[in-house]
């Protein structure tokens, strides 16, 4: 069994040291420093390696036959239990092994290097987060142009003896347009059109086929959830983003942009709807997979265009309390 020193540093060395035939294993021991007993008797939840950046090659959300490379950041840390420190070497030691292989998914890349790092840590608890630019390739609705649009996938896991959590989120760019502004616009024709000479019912068919106008603006949506089975996907959860607002596209032809543009006009959203909107998708598609605690999370931030501050709204909840206020 490996001897723990205490203050290896301001370490007393003995006649037994200096004449041990063995002192390399008695060197290796004492500079041993993570392994030594803290100088304060106190637990730490987390201790580790955060800002570490790697390139790691993952299957695509739609299509388990492709892959591609995401630039990730990760975090790696260990509880810590009466040890002082933790070893940063074995930290990198395991997300290098993980490096020149595919794996499924974001989060299976988390577990995995969670697990190595208990096991390689010796502690209780291990935790590994990881965030990263992901290319999605997809359709234009109107000329079928293949776009590679930026999306932010996520990931955090929590390896404990036998047992690893997860949690996966996803974030991509929308676009919405003011409801304000745009009541205002329909219904402040109404005079002109009365006039113009038309009655009621051709006032209101008017206001029905044309396309009011307001400020629109893009945002960024995201979607945090527990991954409580494996049908928990990035895939579910662009769907439902893709359900619940009006994501852009890097690439966009005239018909494109027509679409998308009269979409927003014909379904204009606050940050509070495309959040509630989230939910309740995320709740359409993955609700059966969830258990009462299961956390459920939404944000909505809009870079204002007429104004110089943004806007950001959230939901964090439990899928009980969701399901509870949609009763």
């Amino acid at each position: 069994m490996k001897k723990q020193y205490k203050d290896p540093v301001n370490y007393k060395l003995t006649a037994a040291d200096v004449n041990n035939k063995h002192y390399d294993e008695f060197l290796d021991q004492l500079t041993d420093v993570p392994s030594s007993v803290s100088l304060k008797p106190y637990s730490i939840d987390k201790a580790g390696i955060s800002e570490q950046a790697a390139y790691i090659s993952v299957k695509t959300i739609d299509d388990a036959s492709r892959s591609t490379t995401m630039l990730l950041n990760i975090r790696m840390q260990a509880e810590l239990i009466g040890h002082r420190g933790i070893h940063m070497s074995r930290c990198e030691e395991a997300l290098f092994s993980l490096l020149d292989k595919t794996h499924d998914s974001l989060d299976s890349f988390t577990e995995e290097l969670a697990t190595k790092i208990l096991d390689l840590q010796e502690s209780q608890k291990a935790y590994v987060s990881a965030e990263g630019t992901y290319v999605h390739q997809r359709n234009t609705r109107k000329t079928n142009k293949v776009s590679h649009d930026k999306m932010t996938l996520r990931a955090s896991s929590t390896a404990t003896e036998g047992k690893v959590t997860s949690t996966i989120g996803i974030s991509a760019y929308n676009m919405t347009g003011c409801p304000c502004t745009e009541t205002f616009t329909k219904f402040a024709i109404v005079p002109q059109l009365k006039e113009a000479g038309f009655d009621l019912d051709q006032i209101t068919q008017i206001l029905q086929i044309t396309n009011s106008g307001t400020h629109t603006q893009r945002g960024l949506a995201t979607v945090n959830v527990d991954k409580t089975t494996p049908n928990v996907t990035y895939q579910k959860l662009y769907e439902a983003l893709d359900a619940s607002c009006h994501l852009v596209y890097e690439l966009l032809k005239r018909p494109d942009e027509h679409e998308l543009v009269v979409r927003v006009l014909r379904n204009p959203q606050f940050t509070e709807d495309v959040i509630r909107d989230i939910v309740d998708n995320v709740i359409r598609v993955l609700g059966s997979e969830f258990k009462p605690h299961s956390r459920i999370f939404a944000s909505s931030q809009l870079f204002d265009s007429i104004h110089i501050h943004d806007v950001y709204t959230e939901i964090e909840k439990q899928y009980s309390e969701l399901v509870a206020e949609n009763a």
